[in-house]
This record gives C-alpha cells, sequence and structure tokens, in this order.
C-alpha cells in the first residue's frame, strides 16, 4: 500500500469538504446543534467526524462491491449517470438535499450530530460527489481490494478534518459564512467539469 495514495485521497476529502458549499454551513450547524460552549462544540466535532468516517465505511463499502459487479466501463456510465442528475438537481429540482435535511430538521445533541455526518455525502453531494466519483474510478483500477477500501476510508477521514477544525476554531469558521455566495457558481462548475472527464473516459475506455 502506497503512503502517497493515502495521503493523495485524504486531501482529496480534505479539498472536497474545504469548499464555498460546504465549510460555511458548519459553524452554524454545529452550534445549532451542541450549544455556543466551546467544548461542547469540540466534543460536537468529534461526533459528527465519527459519523463521516461511519457513513464513508458504508460508502466504501458499496463503492467496492458496484465496482466488482459492474466493471470499470460499466461504473463509469453508471457515474456518468448519477453525475447528470445530480446536475439536474443542483439547477433545476432541488431535491436531493431534502429528505436527510428534513430528517435532521430540529434535531440536536449527539444522536444528531453524528447522523448528520453519515448523511453528509448526501446532504453536500454536489461538492463532494465530484471528488469523491473521480477517486473511486480510480480506486477501481488499483488490484488489491484491500487497497480500495483504504483509499476511501482516507478520504472519509479528511472529508471529516474540517468539522473537527471548525469545532475547534469556531470563531474563524464563522467568517467562512461570507463565500457561501459564489456556492452555486463553484458547484456547476465543478459538477460540468467532472460528468466530462468520466464522458471522455468512458469514451476512451
Amino acid at each position: 500500500m502506497d503512503p502517497f495514495q493515502i495521503a493523495f485521497a485524504f486531501s482529496l476529502g480534505f479539498a472536497s469538504a474545504a469548499t464555498p458549499c460546504v465549510l460555511p454551513i458548519v459553524p452554524g450547524y454545529l452550534a445549532f446543534v451542541f450549544g455556543s460552549d466551546k467544548s461542547d462544540l469540540v466534543r460536537g466535532s468529534l461526533v459528527v467526524y465519527l459519523g463521516v468516517m461511519a457513513g464513508g465505511t458504508l460508502t466504501a463499502a458499496v463503492i467496492g462491491l458496484a465496482g466488482e459487479a459492474l466493471g470499470g466501463k460499466w461504473f463509469l456510465g453508471a457515474s456518468a449517470v448519477i453525475i447528470s442528475l445530480v446536475i439536474i438537481d443542483s439547477v433545476f429540482t432541488h431535491r436531493l438535499r431534502t429528505v436527510p435535511v428534513g430528517f435532521l430538521r430540529g434535531r440536536k445533541g449527539t444522536v444528531a450530530g453524528f447522523l448528520f455526518g453519515m448523511l453528509i455525502m448526501l446532504i453536500a453531494a454536489p461538492c463532494i460527489l465530484p471528488l469523491l466519483a473521480a477517486l473511486s474510478i480510480y480506486a477501481l483500477t488499483l488490484e488489491e481490494i484491500a487497497t480500495r477500501f483504504a483509499i476511501l476510508m482516507a478520504y472519509s477521514a479528511g472529508l471529516g478534518l474540517p468539522f473537527v477544525l471548525m469545532g475547534a476554531f469556531v470563531n474563524a469558521g464563522k467568517r467562512l459564512i461570507r463565500i457561501s455566495r459564489w456556492s452555486k457558481a463553484v458547484q456547476a462548475f465543478v459538477l460540468f467539469a467532472t460528468l466530462a472527464w468520466i464522458l471522455w473516459s468512458l469514451l476512451a475506455a
């Protein structure tokens, strides 16, 4: 197992969360669910992190099984369909987030924070999915199943880290809210770029 692969996957996870359509929501959500006390925010952010890792474990297992069952070309096709549906939802319907967000609305405490972490890949799919799809496609080119799984888990570990940092430095995190106005443009650009790359890869396969 190449340490560089693990470090690269971790950095992609961190980059997925540290985007204008994910990071600005973190300080407000942590304060709503766990209160404004610094120690409660830190503990809460760790709970969210554990939820992200749990969701990442499930995602890694699903991607691994799907990749084995479908094969590389079919997995690329499935990824293109999913990205296309996310683009349609982001631009027109705005339905993807309604189920997990509606389920969590008004809930506070440890369980709510853990579930938020587990569902973050759905809640923030327009920003998280492109890099996750790219990493998943790369992981499926590797022969060892254990390496594939480790890479996707490293991605999840990186994805959860900004939540812990925002819990520890909540005052700095609040300043990030102002960049959320760029989120829709960033989402659209990244999604269309990812779809173009997947389609190009599919045609070249």
